[in-house]
């Protein structure tokens, strides 16, 4: 069920507006996670100022200038020189363990004891702050790192995506499933977000959920159609039933079009033997074993390669008739004799020049 999944989410920490991050800074985080915002504390806000006393500081210092101190002393022992990185650089790397209501641990403080010691051990970078948060819907725990490992910055690096797909791997086999918890399945997206949708909405339906919550039905069919799969945890629904099946339902014949009968006018049923439309109404003659006559003109070979071959004559017929024409065609090209040029004419002149003029040249005062 819903109560027994356990949340475990990472991001980076800095000032990159890469694929739409909102940018923070290590001591705003810092702020946020030690309650120093007072503007987050208001009648608007997430934060229950009744219940912030109950917070609970697991390591690092207790306010949000030590934390930034501390995280500048760590760069400085490794060698790290701040001028010397980006302006955009990963400042911290931030982890968040999260409980739902009524989640089945029997200790929730020994439960984030544990995840903090397996992701200090998993990531093996310096764990500059971790408080747990009880002022909120879910109790969950900040962890802020610095990403300094071997005396180097590191950035992001430990939680890329294959990263942090392992890392994801580890923490529900080492610590959220030995303490009963299971894991957050995928988002469903696409076509299959659609399918999981229909499928909770029936079973909706089958227990009389939407008379049952009058005017909060509207709110709970905003948040099924965001995200069904909490809905699904809920409802017991398999995801490998939520597609519907291939196979459609037998259904009658779609009646013919009205003044259309179901066999046209013209057309005659033979059992399951199927005609092609080339031939109806027309009549079929049988292949002619008579010679064809010679073609001899354009209009011969139209009468009898267009107009006959269109209406009776067969197809072996009409074959043999394009063959002929062709060989015919090839035999008067292959016959005919080039034209012979006319021989150019010589003329001596006066002054003992040789004049030549064929049937290239048009200058006539050459003659002259």
């Amino acid at each position: 069920m819903a109560e027994s999944i356990a949340h475990f989410a990472v991001k980076s920490i800095g000032l990159s507006r890469v694929n739409g991050r909102k940018p923070c800074t290590l001591l705003e985080a810092a702020r946020h996670n030690l309650r120093e915002i007072q503007a987050e504390q208001g009648a608007r806000g997430h934060i229950d100022p009744t219940r912030t006393h109950g917070n609970t500081v697991l390591h690092g210092p207790a306010t949000a200038a030590e934390v930034c101190a501390h995280a500048e002393a760590l760069q400085a022992g490794a060698g790290i020189v701040r001028g010397s990185l980006r302006r955009d650089h990963c400042q911290a790397i931030e982890a968040v363990f999260s409980l739902p209501q009524q989640a089945a641990v029997p200790d929730p403080a020994d439960y984030f004891a544990k995840c903090l010691a397996w992701l200090a051990g998993a990531l093996a970078l310096p764990v500059l702050s971790a408080v747990v948060h009880r002022d909120e819907a879910a109790t969950h725990l900040h962890v802020l790192l610095l990403p300094v490992k071997d005396g180097a910055h590191v950035g992001s690096a430990p939680i890329d995506r294959a990263a942090l797909k392992r890392l994801r791997e580890r923490f529900f086999a080492k610590v959220a499933g030995p303490a009963g918890l299971k894991h957050a399945g995928a988002k469903v997206r696409g076509m299959a977000k659609q399918w999981a949708i229909a499928a909770v909405f029936r079973r909706c339906e089958v227990l009389g959920l939407p008379a049952a919550n009058g005017p909060l039905w509207p709110y709970l069919v905003a948040c099924i159609e965001r995200d069904p799969t909490a809905a699904m945890l809920a409802l017991g629904i398999d995801a490998n039933t939520i597609r519907p099946s291939d196979k459609t339902p037998h259904s009658e014949p779609a009646p013919s079009p009205i003044g259309i009968e179901s066999n046209p006018i013209g057309f005659q049923k033979e059992g399951e033997k199927h005609r092609t439309l080339s031939c109806v109404g027309f009549a079929h003659s049988p292949p002619s074993k008579q010679p064809l006559p010679a073609i001899t003109s354009s209009a011969k070979l139209w009468d009898i390669v267009g107009r006959r071959s269109q209406w009776t004559a067969p197809h072996q017929d009409r074959l043999r008739v394009a063959r002929a024409a062709q060989q015919q065609a090839i035999a008067r090209h292959s016959h005919k004799r080039p034209q012979q040029r006319p021989a150019p004419a010589l003329r001596i002149g006066d002054d003992g020049l040789t004049r030549e003029r064929d049937e290239y040249s048009h200058d006539l005062s050459a003659w002259d």
